[in-house]
């Protein structure tokens, strides 16, 4: 766990450094992979997660398309190594200050733990009061993707004009 949190800061400080669209959408994706893996480890299903993951690499892909109609031919340029150990140096301090936090709530508050992992389950999204709202709530998203899909065509336009 700590080197998850040590790579997401270090992901988090590198994110600042990109300039160019490729490479911050690596970082962004590697983001996106670490923080749904602390979901996933966190709580006792791993639904949420990949529901997480999912609708994050959807939303990238758009991203992408129209990052690369804009910005297709411009250079890449590689990081500075100096900076590079800055950031590893600061993610590495950062996850030491963390574990020591961690540690000292983890030894006060053993008994109150139990209810934290009990309140983090998914039980109450599907139980009989909420229940029918979910479902509600996936059809009326499924149907909204139809026919959005079905609105936008694909034969209409393209997202960049080629004379």
């Amino acid at each position: 766990m700590k080197i998850i949190f040590m790579f997401m800061i270090f992901f988090t400080l590198m994110i600042m450094l990109t300039k160019h669209p490729l490479s911050m959408g690596c970082t962004l994706l590697m983001e996106t992979i670490l923080a749904s893996m602390t979901c996933s480890l966190n709580m006792g299903t791993y639904l949420f997660s990949y529901i997480l993951f999912l609708i994050f690499i959807g939303g990238m892909l758009i991203l992408f398309m129209y990052m690369s109609s804009i910005a297709s031919n411009e250079k890449f340029y590689m990081f500075n190594m100096l900076s590079i150990m800055i950031m590893m140096v600061t993610s590495i301090l950062i996850v030491v200050k963390l574990n020591l936090n961690l540690e000292y709530n983890l030894y006060n508050d053993n008994i109150g733990s139990l209810e934290l992992y009990s309140n983090l389950t998914m039980n109450k999204l599907y139980s009989l009061p909420s229940g029918m709202l979910t479902l509600m709530m996936v059809t009326y998203l499924l149907f909204t993707l139809i026919v959005v899909s079905n609105v936008i065509g694909n034969k209409f336009s393209p997202l960049r004009s080629y004379n």
